[in-house]
This record gives C-alpha cells, structure tokens and sequence, in this order.
C-alpha cells in the first residue's frame, strides 16, 4: 500500500471538494488535532471565524464530526 502524505492527501480533498485555500489550511491544522483556540491563533484569525471555516469543510464534506471528515477524507 502507498502511503501519502497528509498534504497531498489535503490537495486531493481540495479540488475534488471545492476547498479554499483557506478551508484547506484549517482542515489540515483540524486534522493534526489543533482545537479553534490553536487555530485561531496559529492564523491571527478568531475562534469563531475558525469554527465558521469548519462548519463550510463539513458541508462540502457532508459530515459532521472530525473522526468522519478523516474517514472521507483517507477515502474510508
């Protein structure tokens, strides 16, 4: 089995869920367990702007946890 990195695993998810860059950047900090408060400081943005950006990530993904956006995600 080949194993891909979680960047090229984001990239993938980006175009074929119409991520933005933004999106894609926060989903990648989400999925490596960094809570709102990390996020949002990491970027220099709010909390409640962090939570907004996962809120559109889990509509285009159509879930509505974490563990299932992994899931979608690796393909599971």
């Amino acid at each position: 089995m080949i194993q891909l990195k979680l960047e090229d695993v984001l990239r993938q998810a980006s175009e074929e869920y119409h991520l933005t860059g933004r999106e894609r950047e926060i989903m990648s900090y989400w999925m490596k367990d960094f809570n709102y408060r990390e996020i949002a400081l990491k970027l220099g943005i709010s909390q409640n702007t962090v939570k907004v950006h996962i809120s559109r990530i889990n509509l285009k993904l159509n879930v509505n946890s974490k563990a299932s956006l992994i899931l979608r995600i690796i393909g599971a």
